[in-house]
């Protein structure tokens, strides 16, 4: 059983730990780039500040924290560097993923005296193969997109059993794969977020594991994948979007109003206020989302329609409200967000960020057709996309 009171007490020692290290990040943020990794010192204060333990259960010695607890951290993690922040979600996610399903074998091994493997790589893109092998499988495939392979030290591989069709995850140390060092992208070019190619690899039985509610074998994983996903793209989005404001601040107190800078116009000033308006609602939304499924699952019941649709148009209108500042950015900031810098930097990342599949203006799309009631009956979510009965769908 989780002792709640030490998780509130393990987070607000991390977010005081965030304060802290704040300077440090900023002095960094432009080598990290440089480097298309976190470098080493950042990389040394993330471990020793316990944010990769985030989700991990307690009993492996993680924070186990709620998804409002996620939602306070990761926000406030992004809102000091997104690049970090984009990795650390995903290199966390993996982490807990790994903690989560793995085999009591394996977590003797990964675990032991209070070690916590770092896991990048994607568990739920299943782009690759499997064929059974004795006690274990041989898997094949390429992967993309996984921030944080430099900073691993395992790599999760989703994975197709070719003769059943069954899914499975397959962990693996960073060293047997092929990674592909081609990461260079406009923006959050700090994640490192590289390409992982297997190639007839034996993974043993004990590192193969199954996602799903029956699936649990420490900890509690009761919110499916897609929608954790979406909670730390919008804590992401929000962060990220509470910065550029946050620039535009300062830029508009070092401007001469009357050498009329166009931060300090009164069209400025209105569009600043409406946006600055759009985050703190977002966030209510958020939190008031979030509290709700939490009462909800704390009851063992499970999420409605509803409550899977607002999770994820909360995520959805988090990305956009992030976007739009952005565009705010560009439209008055003028040759500060040209110039290489802060807010360069965030207005990137928010770009490249807004290209997550799961919080594009295509969700919003499918959000309001769940939430018109204009679906026949039997329509849900699966993971990203609405799954709609086929005899009605012919009739449409």
């Amino acid at each position: 059983m989780t002792d709640r009171t030490q998780v509130t007490e393990d987070i607000s020692r991390l977010l005081k730990e965030l304060d802290e290290i704040y300077p440090l990040l900023q002095r960094e943020a432009a080598d990290s780039e440089r480097l298309r990794r976190p470098t080493p010192v950042v990389q040394d204060v993330l471990r020793a500040s316990g944010i990769l333990r985030l989700m991990v259960p307690a009993e492996l010695g993680g924070m186990a924290a709620s998804p409002l607890q996620i939602l306070q951290v990761m926000e406030k993690l992004s809102h000091a560097d997104s690049s970090l922040g984009w990795l650390v979600r995903a290199v966390a996610s993996e982490t807990t993923t790994a903690a989560t399903y793995l085999s009591d074998e394996a977590v003797a091994e990964l675990f032991t005296e209070g070690a916590l493997p770092l896991v990048a790589g994607q568990s739920t893109a299943f782009t690759g193969q499997a064929v059974r092998d004795g006690g274990g499988y041989r898997v094949s495939g390429v992967w993309q997109f996984a921030p944080g392979v430099s900073m691993a030290t395992h790599i999760n591989l989703a994975v197709t059993v070719q003769e059943t069709g069954e899914r499975l995850v397959c962990l693996v140390p960073r060293p047997a794969l092929r990674i592909s060092d081609n990461w260079d992208m406009l923006g959050l070019r700090a994640t490192a977020s590289l390409d992982y190619r297997a190639e007839d690899l034996l993974v043993d039985d004990a590192f193969v594991f199954r996602i799903g509610p029956e699936h649990v074998r420490r900890g509690r994983s009761v919110y499916s994948p897609a929608l954790m996903a979406g909670l730390h793209q919008a804590a992401w989005s929000q962060g990220v979007g509470r910065r550029m404001l946050d620039e535009l601040r300062e830029l508009t107190q070092r401007k001469d109003p009357a050498g009329g800078s166009p931060v300090t116009s009164a069209e400025f000033f209105a569009e600043y206020a409406r946006h600055f308006s759009h985050v703190r609602g977002t966030m209510a939304l958020l939190r008031e989302t979030w509290r709700d499924n939490e009462s909800t699952l704390a009851a063992r019941a499970q999420l409605d329609d509803e409550q899977e649709t607002m999770s994820r148009l909360a995520c959805s209108l988090a990305s956009r409200t992030a976007l739009e500042i952005s565009q705010l950015v560009h439209r008055f900031a003028g040759a500060q967000v040209m110039r290489d810098g802060t807010l360069q930097r965030f207005f990137r990342d928010s770009h490249a960020g807004s290209q997550h599949r799961g919080s594009s203006h295509i969700v919003t799309q499918k959000c309001g057709r769940m939430l018109s009631g204009t679906l026949p009956a039997g329509s849900h979510w699966g993971f990203f996309d609405l799954v709609v009965p086929e005899q009605a769908a012919v009739g449409t």
